[in-house]
């Protein structure tokens, strides 16, 4: 989620525009009108709007403070006005100058024939010109007084232009030949083409005087305005881009430099994935390119129900559901959509059988990866999901492993391209998604999971985890969050009686715990958590299960188990006191996560550890009260892990 802010503070006028909230995950989207305050008679008061835009950027950080995108905000926010002198201004360009300095390229030096064909190609753009031919800077280059050695050089020297925004290069088939000299023109092109609004009717209904006959009705359907009108909505509702729809918009006589360059414009669009020419099967089964182009960021509809269900049709059967989970928990639309670009390229968009539509939405696409096999791949939240489902055909009930294993090695290159390319900060894990089982037997059976996708290599070369990885992947998560939640609400309900609630005795106990009064029950990082200097005491949620075990041990009202502190508790006859409960979580941690020499753990430990975990569970709920934590345990059964996470 966003939030916007735009200021206009001028003269006799002061404007503000607070846009409403934005989501910007992928899946069904939400856009509200922004709010919009306008008062003339306001006089321009410097010291008034700098406290009003300091109020916007605070409530700006407030709602996006348990948001996961919270992370990637600056340290300091700017709030930008309309006058001449802004100090604010100049802040932020010292900022952005300071954060430019820290590069690693930053101070490398040039060569001079760079600066001097630099500033040719500049004078050319400033004289009008939007595209060059590679040929024309290769004669530039020669005329020049010193020149730019070399076919490798001069690669080098418009590589550079293009990565530091001068001009837009690619180096790559027929991208090649052309050089965009002004990157703002191209951004203008695609806002043009994005942004088209083409005020035009809606094509007439039939009427009953009207004849089937196409030869009468030529001049009646003949209508460049419906006909456009038609390709415009199918590009707004559908992503379909048509081409002439593009020599609608790019008319010659508006846009004479656009209509003229449209072959190559459309494929930097191609190359940044923003549209794609989909692919189709004919009749003898050859994959072939459609003549129109898909855009994915234009889609919003979103996807129905069953088509990102688990497929419940016993004449299919399906793999596993492949996870790429972001870091984070944060995943830009642009990833999944280029990602889609990237995949429209390779196989079919599936169509629906009734009405031949694509089955193409936002954050959701379905493609005929062969005449048998079709892959679902669908994004919420900071997670892509992959799927790939086959028609049973003459009893046959399996589906081709080594298929599944080249589909996902290429989303997983193209998803590597793609996030490099976009930010060297963006990382993510693989994990397979446990599907729900009628059999409690063999419910954390996970080993076959991995097989379809990983046929061709095995577990050890390419798959992120193996099974007894996930094991221990699952038991460490559960550890952390459903056992430490248990030890939270045993610290949370026994106080002692002489304290109104667990700080009061935290704090009564101070001296103990810091080592005021002897040796300190706490480490430093325990200490700073616990009473952090000139703020307030650290909540329970911000306790690991040692500090929990610590407190609980020697501030909380919890009896001493029969055994003792630091002790197994006693399992015959079972110990089922909140002391005992507490030691076996601690043991429990011990041998998991603190003991791990490999981090895994086989099926059979697995099984047997989540047992006790169970057990545990209920003998402290039996105590204290609630089914919370309970139902959370049984949630996380099938809840899907990235070893990354989860470690």
């Amino acid at each position: 989620n966003q939030m916007g802010m735009f200021g206009n503070y001028g003269g006799d006028k002061a404007m503000t525009v607070f846009s409403g909230n934005h989501n910007f995950g992928i899946g069904n989207p939400v856009q509200y009108d922004p709010h919009v305050q306008y008062d003339p008679l306001v006089q321009y008061d410097p010291q008034k709007c700098r406290k009003l835009g300091q109020k916007y950027l605070t409530d700006i950080r407030s709602y996006l403070r348990d948001k996961p995108t919270f992370i990637h905000l600056v340290d300091k926010g700017f709030a930008i006005d309309n006058t001449v002198k802004d100090s604010e201004l100049e802040e932020l360009k010292r900022k952005i100058f300071k954060l430019a300095s820290q590069q690693p390229y930053w101070g490398e030096q040039i060569p001079t024939t760079w600066f001097l064909l630099e500033q040719q190609l500049i004078k050319l753009r400033d004289a009008g010109m939007k595209v060059v031919a590679r040929s024309a800077v290769e004669e530039l280059n020669k005329e020049g007084t010193v020149q730019i050695k070399g076919k490798e050089e001069l690669d080098l020297f418009l590589k550079y232009l293009h990565e530091t925004g001068t001009i837009i290069y690619f180096n790559i088939d027929v991208l090649r030949d052309n050089i965009i000299l002004d990157p703002k023109w191209l951004i203008d092109a695609l806002k043009l083409l994005i942004n088209a609004h083409p005020n035009l009717p809606e094509s007439p209904a039939k009427n009953e005087s009207q004849s089937d006959s196409p030869a009468e009705n030529e001049s009646q359907s003949d209508n460049p305005n419906g006909a456009i009108g038609q390709k415009w909505r199918d590009f707004k509702d559908k992503g379909i881009l048509s081409p002439e729809l593009v020599d609608a918009i790019w008319t010659k006589e508006k846009h004479p430099q656009l209509h003229a360059n449209k072959d190559h414009l459309l494929l930097i669009m191609k190359q940044f994935n923003i549209i794609a020419k989909p692919r189709t099967f004919s009749e003898n089964g050859e994959n072939k390119e459609e003549n129109y182009f898909l855009s994915p960021c234009m889609l919003r509809q979103e996807s129905p129900r069953e088509v990102i269900s688990p497929v419940q049709d016993q004449r299919m059967v399906s793999t596993p559901v492949l996870c790429y989970i972001f870091r984070g928990k944060y995943l830009p639309p642009p990833i999944f959509h280029r990602l889609i670009a990237s995949c429209i390229t390779r196989w079919p968009v599936a169509k629906k059988k009734e009405t031949s539509e694509n089955l193409i939405f936002c954050g959701c696409c379905v493609f005929d990866v062969d005449l048998f096999h079709r892959l679902t791949l669908y994004c919420r939240s900071h997670i892509v999901f992959a799927r790939i489902t086959r028609m049973v055909i003459d009893e046959v009930k399996t589906l081709d492993a080594k298929l599944c294993t080249r589909v996902r090695k290429f989303i997983s290159l193209n998803l590597n391209k793609i996030t490099s390319y976009l930010s060297q900060n963006l990382q993510y894990g693989m994990s397979v998604q446990c599907p729900p089982s009628q059999d409690d037997d063999n419910e954390f059976d996970i080993s076959p999971l991995f097989d379809i996708w990983f046929a061709e290599e095995g577990h050890a070369q390419d798959a992120p985890i193996t099974p007894e990885h996930m094991y221990h992947a699952r038991l460490s998560v559960t550890l952390v969050t459903v056992c430490g939640n248990a030890m939270r609400e045993v610290l949370r309900t026994q106080v002692p009686a002489s304290c109104i609630d667990i700080y009061q005795a935290i704090l009564a106990n101070k001296g103990k715990l810091t080592g005021r009064f002897g040796r300190p029950l706490l480490n430093l990082n325990q200490i700073n958590l616990v009473f952090p200097q000139g703020k307030k005491m650290g909540t329970l949620d911000q306790f690991d299960i040692s500090l929990l075990y610590i407190l609980i041990r020697n501030v909380s009202a919890v009896q001493t188990p029969k055994t003792g502190w630091g002790n197994d508790p006693q399992d015959q006859p079972r110990d089922t006191s909140l002391g005992a409960s507490v030691e076996r979580i601690r043991s429990f941690r011990n041998q998991v996560t603190g003991h791990s020499a490999d981090g895994k753990i086989s099926k059979q430990e697995f099984e047997d550890y989540w047992k006790k975990f169970k057990a545990v569970i209920q003998d402290i709920e039996n105590v204290i009260g609630g089914q919370m934590c309970s139902q959370e345990l049984e949630r996380q059964k099938r809840q899907v892990i990235s070893i990354y996470e989860a470690c």
